[in-house]
């Protein structure tokens, strides 16, 4: 996203205009100390609940998100001391510029504005954030993965980085235990975004000693990738793009089989570097980090802008959650990991909602078990989620959790594209 500026200059703009000062009329300066951290205000109730799911954890209470309309907050807003970050919805607003107008009259100096919105347009974006004094603007209809990486880095004080602002989204999945299908989620999740949302792709597998993304669909598989991480000095672009095999329109497959007895030699910082070169040519980077985490595999769930969890019904996936919850992760990384439930209501498997109790959290997608389908497209090198029902619904779910849309018509497709 583009850089922007606070609050303070929208009360610049608005005291050129008509006004002399951006303040509430005849008060005192407040006291920084006094001061809420943060206060929202969400027009409608599934935009509410995802900011609150978004940003659990990181306020002390999550009624801190109210749901009402847009000229209902402000008149909570002049009833009270402005908190440090607030939070608005235009929605329903006829002006929403006029609209900005009226939010500098009751917020203190100083204040950071978050807002949200129905407009899509890019012009719209950057009036808000450049002119108008938005520190960032998200459209409408919110996800928790947007909301997570734009929101919450300014609200829990995380930051992001420069590395973290350049390049496409990195996602990241590992199994909590072998065979839960985290191969099968990984490939067919890449398939989808690339295939039915038109971004571009790069599938990595990230077992380089028994990894199967490569056989799955029916690929060859050359040192290119071993090659790119054992000497960094030369994994440029060339290499990158010899290196990579065309899976489908819009996707593309980096994979290595590294032999048993001869462990990988990849520095961490050699993995950051290749990675990021990765980001910066593709929309989306999909890794398998499978469950084994060997060294490359830990390398790719610190680097990611998302880690995934794939379970299966059983108490050893419940089990190693928690270990997997415990690894560290890089500053550009979403706090909170999603849990994805495979091979749901399989016969003798645990229930969700046994689950979903004792892990004391609710699946961001689940996908039952379909032993006639999935082991079927998988040995033809077909992919499950190219047929209608209920694991192409749960592949949906996913992407859309991660953010992954369907870009303008107007975007430009070359065969490896910069990332939005």
């Amino acid at each position: 996203m583009p850089d922007s500026r606070t609050m303070p200059s929208l009360s610049a703009q608005k005291a050129t205009a008509h006004s002399p000062s951006f303040a509430k009329p005849a008060a005192p300066a407040p006291v920084a100390a006094n001061r809420e951290k943060f206060i929202g205000f969400a027009r409608d109730e599934e935009s509410a609940n995802t900011l609150r799911e978004a940003l659990a954890g990181y306020l002390p209470n999550n009624n801190l998100v109210h749901m009402v309309d847009f000229r209902s907050s402000l008149t909570i807003l002049a009833a009270m001391t402005t908190p440090e970050i607030i939070l608005v919805d235009l929605s329903g607003e006829d002006q929403p510029m006029n609209a900005m107008m009226d939010l500098a009259d009751v917020v203190e100096p100083g204040t950071t504005v978050l807002a949200i919105g129905k407009i899509h347009t890019v012009s719209f974006y950057r009036t808000v954030t450049k002119g108008m004094g938005i520190k960032e603007y998200l459209p409408k209809p919110l996800t928790r993965a947007a909301v997570e990486q734009n929101f919450l880095p300014l609200i829990a004080n995380t930051g992001r980085s420069p590395t973290s602002l350049r390049g496409g989204r990195m996602v990241v999945l590992a199994g909590a235990r072998g065979g839960v299908g985290t191969t099968t989620i990984a490939t067919n999740l890449a398939w989808y975004i690339a295939t039915e949302l038109h971004r571009h792709t790069v599938l990595l597998d990230g077992e380089l000693n028994t990894g199967t993304v490569a056989l799955n669909l029916n690929l060859g598989i050359d040192n290119g990738l071993i090659a790119a991480l054992e000497t960094p000095e030369r994994g440029d672009h060339l290499l990158l793009e010899r290196s990579t095999h065309e899976a489908a329109e819009r996707l593309h497959v980096l994979a290595g089989l590294k032999d048993l007895t001869q462990p990988v030699g990849c520095t961490h910082e050699g993995a950051a570097n290749f990675l990021q070169t990765l980001r910066t040519r593709y929309n989306y980077v999909v890794a398998d980090a499978g469950a084994r985490l060997e060294p490359f595999a830990r390398d790719l769930l610190f680097n990611a802008q998302q880690r995934v969890i794939v379970m299966d019904p059983t108490m050893i996936s419940i089990r190693n959650l928690e270990r997997l919850l415990s690894l560290p992760g890089g500053s550009s990384q979403s706090p909170r990991a999603l849990t994805v439930l495979n091979k749901a209501s399989a016969s003798g498997g645990l229930t969700q909602s046994y689950m979903e109790q004792a892990m004391g959290l609710r699946f961001d997608a689940v996908i039952p078990d379909l032993p006639r389908i999935v082991p079927r497209t998988t040995q033809l090198g077909a992919q499950a989620a190219s047929l209608r029902g209920a694991f192409r619904n749960g592949i949906a779910t996913l992407a859309t959790i991660l953010g992954a849309t369907t870009p303008p018509a107007t975007e430009a497709q070359p065969r490896i594209a910069r990332a939005d």
